[in-house]
């Protein structure tokens, strides 16, 4: 051992466990245990339990399938048992080996697993900066209930043409896919699934309609669930929700923005069979316009500079080109791929930006984190958020382009999925006019990439879509 790094056997920070030879600290499983590094074979893999495993270097040759997916189980679960959207790297976990038939099985078998390259930045880049915006969580409070409950009614009364009759508006509801069942649908899965992708997945002959009699007492905790279900997508608190879905659609004293006058039982049914769609109607009410110039100057502030330092997601490709005018050493077309997880809006630009003789440099943006670049925008309910441009570009007249890629059309349909688009490019545009910066959304039809910084559309034919290439000279 390294007896340098101070990594030794005797303090406890290396432990090994062989079938023969076996030197474990008493904490070694613990989450503030003392060891930094196990050595470790087989049998350890598919008998232990340590949440604290970040990293796997692997030497011997590749087992069967259930090892290999046992084996990064292990290294993958958490001290509490579940996982973290944020901060992102506390969801990651890293393997190093040799073995290409042991990488290929699980880049085949284990869903989001992924090759990564970590890149330098080229010199001459450490100086650039711009300003970033992060949240301000003193003024973050959104709509308050009543304002919210109004929000949602007229949502309703208007989409759905509903009135003050309560009989008349069920009925309406049930003719657009709600269900007035007294009972509580469920389905459940059943066969043999290997990861979470195959288990959404599943096919309709895999699952197995259950009806289940309302019962307040037993099934209070499915109802919560659904209205956990409505706060994680709109970080409402859950009480709040709840008061509003009763308020709505539960029998109670009069309220003039009552929708439905459900009994308990009737309420608890309709929240629990109706939850994708009451998702889905929340989804479009968060997507609605605010005024984001009410936000201009209440936002933090902080210096973006480009990270020293990336990891890129890549794949192998046939013939590998050096991407030149990326700011990172040792950028390829490996970078570009779908498997990469790049979209193709992102694969066009990138090469068209490669291509272009206007262009002087680029720059792709990470999707979350500190070190990135990132605007705020408030969303239907007044919430703030944070979304990060794709791109950076410098042109070779000086000027700095700030550029965020979506879904394009094709066959006259728009394959743009971000519900929030047109929120993010009105928060964009001031932002640019704030600190006197370029920008667009670009988007592809036919192969062909177009910009628009003017007036967002989904629609792509009217004059705010022009060609990016008319723009950039190639």
């Amino acid at each position: 051992m390294d007896y340098v790094k101070g990594y030794t056997y005797d303090n406890g920070l290396v432990n090994i466990w062989m079938s023969d030879d076996k030197i474990v600290s008493d904490d070694l499983t613990k989450n503030n245990g003392t060891p930094a590094f196990l050595l470790m074979k087989q049998a350890v893999s598919t008998g232990w339990d340590c949440p604290r495993a970040k990293i796997l270097v692997k030497l011997r040759e590749g087992g069967s399938e259930d090892f290999q997916i046992q084996t990064i189980g292990r290294i993958r679960r958490m001290p509490e048992h579940k996982h973290y959207n944020f901060p992102a790297y506390l969801d990651l976990c890293y393997v190093y080996t040799l073995d290409e038939r042991y990488k290929q099985g699980l880049m085949s078998e284990l869903d989001k697993a992924y090759q990564i390259r970590k890149l330098f930045l080229k010199k001459g880049f450490e100086d650039f900066t711009l300003v970033k915006e992060l949240r301000n969580l003193d003024n973050d409070n959104g709509l308050g209930e009543r304002e919210l409950l109004k929000l949602i009614y007229n949502h309703y009364a208007n989409k759905y043409n509903l009135g003050t009759k309560k009989a008349a508006n069920q009925e309406i509801l049930a003719m657009n896919g709600y269900s007035f069942s007294h009972e509580v649908d469920s389905k459940v899965v059943q066969g043999l699934f290997r990861s979470d992708e195959t288990l959404s997945n599943a096919t309709s002959s895999q699952k197995i309609s259950v009806k289940t009699r309302i019962n307040t007492h037993t099934h209070g905790i499915q109802l919560m669930h659904s209205v956990d279900e409505i706060k994680k997508i709109t970080t409402i608190p859950a009480q709040r929700v709840k008061n509003i879905l009763q308020r709505l659609f539960r029998k109670g004293k009069r309220n003039s923005r009552k929708l439905l006058s459900l009994d308990t039982s009737d309420f608890y049914a309709f929240i629990i069979n109706n939850i994708k769609q009451l998702k889905e109607e929340f989804r479009e009410i968060m997507a609605t316009q605010d005024k984001q110039l009410s936000f201009i100057g209440e936002a933090k502030t902080s210096k973006f500079t480009i990270p020293d330092t990336e990891l890129y997601k890549y794949t192998e490709v046939k013939q590998v080109e050096l991407m030149k005018k990326n700011v990172y050493e040792g950028y390829t077309n490996e970078f570009l791929s779908s498997e990469a997880r790049k979209s193709k809006s992102e694969r066009l630009f990138e090469r068209f930006c490669e291509d272009s003789d206007s262009v002087e440099w680029i720059y792709k943006n990470g999707d979350a984190g500190q070190q990135y670049l990132s605007i705020v925008y408030v969303n239907g309910i007044r919430k703030q958020w944070l979304f990060y441009p794709d791109y950076i570009i410098k042109t070779k007249d000086n000027n700095v382009w700030i550029i965020e890629t979506k879904g394009g059309m094709e066959a006259d349909r728009s394959k743009n999925i971000d519900r929030q688009a047109e929120n993010k490019f009105n928060a964009f545009k001031s932002y640019a006019e704030r600190y006197k910066l370029h920008w667009g959304f670009v988007r592809d039809i036919d192969e062909e990439l177009y910009i628009n910084n003017t007036v967002y559309t989904e629609d792509m034919h009217g004059e705010n879509w022009v060609p990016l290439k008319n723009i950039l000279k190639i």
